[in-house]
Formats: C-alpha cells, structure tokens, sequence
C-alpha cells in the first residue's frame, strides 16, 4: 500500500509520482492507494490492473483540458485526450474520489471528460464525477475511434456514484451498472441535454443498465433526453428510476439516424415520476 497526500509521512505527494511507482509492479501483482483529502490538481493517466484507490475524506482531482485546446502537434486536442483521470487495466476498484473536469462549458470548450474508464472488471463506489459535456466515457470505443482496442469488451460498476454534466455525459461503449446513483443535469444556457451516448458494439448483449437511480437537475434546467444512439446497436436502460421534471416527455432521441430505430434497444422499466406517455414506439416501456 501507498499513501498519497501532503503530510511528510506520505509516500508521494502527487497521485501520478504514484501511479508511476506501481506501474512498475507486475500487472499480477496487486496495488493499493490511499489518498488523503485535499485537492489534487494534475492529470491521471494510469494503465494498472489489480489495482485499489482509495480516497479519504474529500478528496477531489481537478483537470481543465477540453477538446479545443490546441495540442502541441498544432492540432485541436479533441475529446479523448481531455481526461483528468483516465484508466486503463482490469480488476480496478476506485472508492470514494471526487474526479472533476472543470473546463467549463460553450463552442470553446467542447468535450472535456473527468473519467475515462477503460478499463474491465471495473468498480467505482462513492464517487462523484464531475463535468458538462462528455464527462464519463466507459470504453471500449468503437472501431473509428479507436482501431487499436486492448479491450474489446469492458464490464463496470458504479454504485451510489453522483455524475454531472449536461451534453452526452455518460458515453461509450462498456457494459456498465449504474446502481442507486445520482445522475444530475446541469444548467445549459437556452438549450436542453442528452444524458446518454450509448455505442453498444454490435455483439455485445448489454450496453448501459441504470437500476434506482435518480435523475435530477439544477434549477432552471428542461429539456433532457434519457439518451441517444452513439452508434446504431446502442442499448440503455432504465429500471425502476426516479425521472426529474426536467426530462422531456419523449423521453429518448434518436439524433437523425433512421437507420438505427430497428437496433437500437431503449428501455423504461417502472419508471417513478415519468411522464412516459409520450415516448416514440421504438422505445420499450414497462
């Protein structure tokens, strides 16, 4: 185990001085961190498996990189090198840790992920992900993004998590639970939001499944979408969900692609507070 915070104790005062020092562990070997509270304002980047984090108190790791930054290449960074923490391994629990993209929001700012979990086998409990659009992507990415996958499949968790942001903010590709968790739609000026961006692989039989979970707002917010299709085999669920009033009455869209209403697989199970009547005849309801 390692511990990560100020005090002269601590093995490294930065979250990444301890990445690097477990990155040279074997990827059998397990791997534990446990950060003080404090912010910690770096970028994460860790490729470990079997491995453990742990946050005390409040710990939160900040990042302001978005999409339109130009990268030192002369090109626009773009969305997936926006992450203030991105992982990448199998058999990874992350506890109690307040991730944060604090780029803002506009045609200037575009994409900026807090987490990109690329990872299998992957749990997140307690944990509050923070951002406007794109904040949690749950890889695998799909071939165009990313012709070079390590993973093809990734299977997660996230229980009694809070996540925030208002334009696709939960996307990608994973198998992923979503388990008494707040999911909070934050204020978009003079427009509406998508929750999720689902791209379900095409063989994959589960894309994201949201199980009591609540969806909220900030004041002033309307016009929400549960979701939209990344890709055309997208597959998102919500069962047994609290729907704030700020969800629209459609419930779902489908971002002009026709061709995707026979594959995609939307579904409500026993929503709470739903205004459902309205939803297309493409979405299951229950």
């Amino acid at each position: 185990m390692i511990l990560i915070g100020k005090e002269s104790y601590c093995h490294f005062s930065t979250i990444q001085a301890g990445i690097h020092y477990l990155e040279q562990k074997p990827d059998s070997e397990k791997k534990k961190m446990v950060i003080l509270s404090g912010e910690y304002k770096e970028i994460v980047e860790a490729r470990l498996s079997n491995f453990e984090m742990i946050g005390l108190g409040d710990v939160r790791i900040i990042g302001g990189k978005h999409a339109r930054q130009i990268h030192e290449d002369g090109n626009e960074v773009g969305t997936f090198r926006t992450a203030t923490v991105f992982l990448e391994g199998e058999n990874i629990i992350v506890r109690n840790v307040c991730m944060i993209n604090q780029s803002g929001q506009g045609e200037n700012i575009g994409q900026a992920i807090a987490l990109f979990a690329y990872c299998h086998h992957a749990e997140f409990h307690q944990c509050r992900l923070e951002g406007h659009q794109d904040t949690l992507c749950t890889g695998p990415l799909p071939n165009s993004v990313n012709d070079e996958s390590r993973y093809t499949y990734c299977k997660q968790l996230y229980k009694n998590c809070y996540i925030s942001g208002t334009v696709d903010f939960i996307f990608g590709g994973a198998a992923a639970n979503f388990i008494d968790c707040e999911i909070r739609s934050r204020y978009r000026p003079g427009k509406g939001g998508f929750i999720t961006a689902a791209a379900t692989p095409k063989a994959q039989t589960q894309g994201y499944v949201f199980e009591n979970c609540y969806l909220t707002a900030d004041s002033g917010v309307e016009n929400v979408f549960l979701g939209r299709p990344w890709r055309n085999y997208a597959q998102t669920a919500f069962k047994h969900c609290y729907l704030g009033e700020h969800i629209v009455p459609e419930g779902w869209n489908e971002w002009d692609k026709k061709e995707s209403l026979d594959t995609i697989k939307y579904e409500e199970i026993h929503s709470i507070n739903g205004q459902n009547d309205k939803r297309p005849s493409w979405v299951y309801v229950k």
